[in-house]
């Protein structure tokens, strides 16, 4: 037995979503208002105890296991779910390490450390001035609670021997980056009088420390921990534990740069926003935030030094944030396939000499406005660029198209490049036929193929995968190929596992120029590294004419899409049976919507194979 099997075996699901959700019994099933949509008035959200599922029949139609339940409402990954519920059925995690405990320790230090820190600001007559500093950066006493914000003394090893009396090692101390030593053996406390911001991951875990200095002569202003086995300042994000469902909720992550900008948004009602740890954003960041939004907002300096950091944040984020391989059609029968950025990114330009945390404070109606009126981001990057060039002249006319061309010609989207590229005609008053010509030369766009019908089936398919895992197996023997399969959801995928993997595949192909299996395993997490190495292994002994990869690809796509839409239909003509009347017209009208998209799939299906009766899903691979 699996430990994914195991814990579903230990833990009932009804007992789960109803710690959550309000449920009435109905029938042989569970009825609730769903927590993932709001404007719900009648109950659509169903928990099936004969299955062990939940599904959503209202707008957000969502659904699944344990798992899916704790990870959309946790807004946590497969991982963590795993360990969450794992914990929560007293099953041991089988794949798990040694290491374990030393990363449980490690995290135990350091909320031991920022208990420390905290009495210290809190209560030490050495910590008076701290309390004014503080006090006049109108951070309240709940703030400082919260964010257990706190102050390391000026000493040599006060907080060594206080973690020594909790238990602690010198050697753990060490490693959970909280004290400094040298060849002679000599260990000290790392931070010394500066205020602490303890850093927590997105599970309120506490993994690092922040540490400003409080007069001219401390350098560095800002001293962060070492890198550690729970701890890399480029992979994480200040506040996120907080600020994930307002996030969630407003579709839209507000990134600052300071530990104090978030906890004074924080306190005054504006929970969406996060910080970058002091420096440019980077690829794994954003890649913990694509998870909640894809709309993304950069509140920085507006002094030189910002505009600097947010111009190395833009570049970052053209190359981490996720882009789309749409079918585009182009005439009678032809499709071209065009990148589209699968995210928005707005800039939030300070007012000059304010940082985020003043203008705030200030008056909360002019941050409301700034993010009402964000620039987007090529617009933004249009201003910067013209700032410094003289447009009455013929060269800084064209000054500018240099900069600005290159950006232009990465737009993919039809639509938007000739706005740009108008837009750039208009501030050089130059012809916008000239603009399109150099753009042209830039960038041909890629060359329409022609769409044919397939009619014939695969011979010689393997009769040992469920459709899920089939089809991970044929994407991980072709990865290029994973535009042909866009109209595929996570939510198509009732297995955990094999949806978690094929979420990881969706984010890795995004980002990345070329899909590298080994590279993508590497980026894995351990637990989704075992499924993908299972599925991976079994690729290899597929076999089958490449030419017929694309076709064989989607239609296990179409066959997995249509047995999610096939079980929730007879989930549905099962409530009807035993849903009250005043449910009934609403499960009616969601059966016609389930049984188009049933016959719809089914026709896109027929259109690349046979149905052969012979080929059904079968046990695990």
């Amino acid at each position: 037995m699996s430990v994914v099997d195991e814990i579903k075996q230990k833990l009932d699901i009804v007992d789960l979503v109803s710690q959550t959700v309000k449920l009435r019994k109905s029938g042989r099933s569970y009825a609730g208002l769903c927590p993932f949509h709001s404007n719900t008035r009648t109950p659509a959200f169903y928990v099936f105890p004969e299955t062990q599922t939940w599904h959503c029949f209202g707008a957000c139609g969502m659904g699944g296991d344990i798992f899916t339940f704790v990870m959309k409402k946790d807004n946590v990954d497969f991982g963590d779910a795993l360990k969450m519920l794992a914990e929560r059925a007293g099953v041991q995690l089988h794949r798990e390490s040694g290491d374990t405990s030393n990363v449980k320790r490690l995290i135990e230090i350091n909320q031991t450390a920022a208990a420390y820190f905290n009495y210290q600001l809190k209560h030490h007559a050495e910590a008076e001035r701290v309390r004014a500093y503080v006090q006049k950066r109108k951070i309240n006493a709940q703030s400082i609670e919260n964010f257990q914000i706190g102050y390391a003394l000026n000493s040599y090893n006060s907080l060594l021997e206080h973690l020594k009396t909790k238990g602690f090692s010198v050697q753990e101390i060490s490693s959970a980056g909280l004290a400094s030593s040298n060849e002679d053996g000599r260990v000290w406390d790392r931070f010394r009088g500066r205020l602490m911001f303890p850093i927590r991951n997105r599970r309120g875990e506490y993994i690092a420390f922040g540490a400003r200095a409080l007069s001219d002569d401390q350098q560095p202003k800002y001293l962060n921990s070492p890198d550690s086995p729970i701890f890399s300042k480029s992979d994480t994000l200040y506040g996120l534990d907080f600020a994930k469902d307002e996030i969630r909720r407003e579709n839209l992550a507000i990134i600052v740069e300071g530990y104090t900008d978030v906890v004074v948004a924080h306190q005054e009602g504006f929970k969406n926003v996060v910080a970058s740890l002091g420096t440019a954003l980077t690829e794994k960041q954003l890649s913990q935030l694509a998870r909640l939004t894809k709309r993304y907002a950069l509140a920085l300096d507006a002094d030189e030094a910002g505009a600097a950091a947010t111009e190395r944040g833009l570049n970052l984020a053209r190359q981490a944030l996720s882009y789309k391989n749409a079918p585009v059609p182009v005439g009678p029968g032809l499709i071209a396939f065009k990148d589209r950025l699968d995210a928005e990114l707005l800039i939030l330009e300070m007012p000059q000499g304010r940082d985020p945390d003043q203008v705030i404070l200030e008056n909360p109606e002019s941050w409301r406005a700034l993010v009402q009126n964000a620039t987007p981001l090529l617009d933004y990057y249009f201003n910067v660029q013209a700032r410094d060039v003289d447009l009455n002249s013929a060269q800084g006319k064209s000054e500018l198209a240099k900069r600005l061309l290159p950006i232009i010609a990465q737009v993919k989207d039809t639509v938007q490049r000739a706005h740009y590229a108008q837009e750039l005609a208009r501030r050089t008053r130059s012809d916008e036929r000239i603009i399109l010509e150099q753009l042209n030369a830039l960038d041909k766009p890629d060359a329409p193929v022609r769409v044919n019908k397939v009619v014939r089936d695969l011979p010689n398919k393997p009769n040992a995968a469920r459709y899920d895992e089939y089809l991970l197996v044929l994407l991980l023997r072709e990865p290029e190929l994973l535009s042909e399969i866009e109209f595929l959801s996570v939510e198509d995928f009732d297995q955990p596992d094999t949806r978690a993997l094929y979420q990881e595949i969706l984010e890795y192909g995004a980002r990345a120029i070329s899909f590298d299996v080994d590279a993508f395993m590497e980026s894995l997490d351990e637990v989704a590294r075992e499924t993908g190495e299972r599925l991976r292994d079994a690729s290899k002994r597929i076999q089958f004419n490449p030419n017929d990869a694309p076709r064989e690809l989607q239609a296990a796509a179409y066959r997995l899409q249509l047995q999610r839409y096939q079980n929730e239909l007879m989930q549905l003509r099962y409530l009807l049976t035993e849903a009250p009347l005043e449910e009934q017209q609403e499960l009616t009208q969601r059966v016609f919507q389930v049984s188009g998209l049933v016959a719809q799939t089914k026709r896109a299906l027929e259109a690349r194979t046979l149905l052969k009766s012979n080929f059904s899903p079968q046990r695990s691979l």
